[in-house]
């Protein structure tokens, strides 16, 4: 019996030493950010779906909308948008960019994760651009967690069609659009990919 009681003691240790939450600070370089939701009432998953940046706003299988001018002496083949990367996120957010006035990341009234526009610094009324979070979880793996103020990230569907494929617009804490989805997210160390996005 002492045996068969060691044999499950051991893989239990191992299982909770993989799970603690592991100590340090978050790196600070850039990172992309992917939602991932695993369905508790329906069927709908994401497993580190991208997060990307068009319009000024946030999207989930949306692409990336990014520039890069050709007349500033940047080699633009090295930073070409592909992905949305981010910079940040001990209480303010931004987009990690080349462009000297950077871009601001915010919620807006209507709940929308939204950036300024390269060249811009204002935000419009009611805009919160404080309060955001990036911690290491103590999930499995201790992944690293994108969160704002103990708010909850909410993925909306803006277009019809399976559910994995549909294109979601990100918002936090609170949306007036039908058919949003909870979800989580988190970040991933990465480097600048772009000069400015759109």
């Amino acid at each position: 019996m002492r045996a068969f009681t060691t044999l499950l003691t051991y893989p239990v240790i191992a299982l909770a030493a993989a799970i603690a939450p592991r100590d340090g600070p978050v790196p600070d370089e850039p990172w992309t950010a992917g939602v991932w939701r695993q369905p508790t009432t329906d069927d709908v998953f994401f497993v580190g779906d991208a997060i990307n940046a068009s319009g000024g706003k946030f999207w989930v299988n949306k692409n990336t909308t990014a520039y890069c001018p050709t007349d500033n002496g940047v080699d633009c083949s090295a930073y070409n948008g592909s992905r949305t990367v981010f910079a940040g996120g001990i209480d303010t957010l931004s987009l990690a960019v080349l462009a000297p006035s950077g871009q601001q990341v915010y919620i807006a009234v209507d709940g929308s994760l939204s950036y300024t526009t390269e060249h811009s610094a204002g935000l419009p009324d009611g805009a919160v651009a404080t309060g955001f979070t990036r911690t290491q979880s103590e999930s499995f793996g201790a992944p690293l967690v994108l969160g704002h103020s103990g708010d909850s990230w909410l993925i909306c569907p803006v277009s019809d069609g399976e559910p994995r494929e549909r294109t979601y617009q990100l918002y936090v804490g609170h949306s007036d659009k039908e058919g949003c989805l909870s979800t989580g997210i988190r970040t991933y160390t990465s480097s600048v990919d772009a000069y400015a996005y759109l």
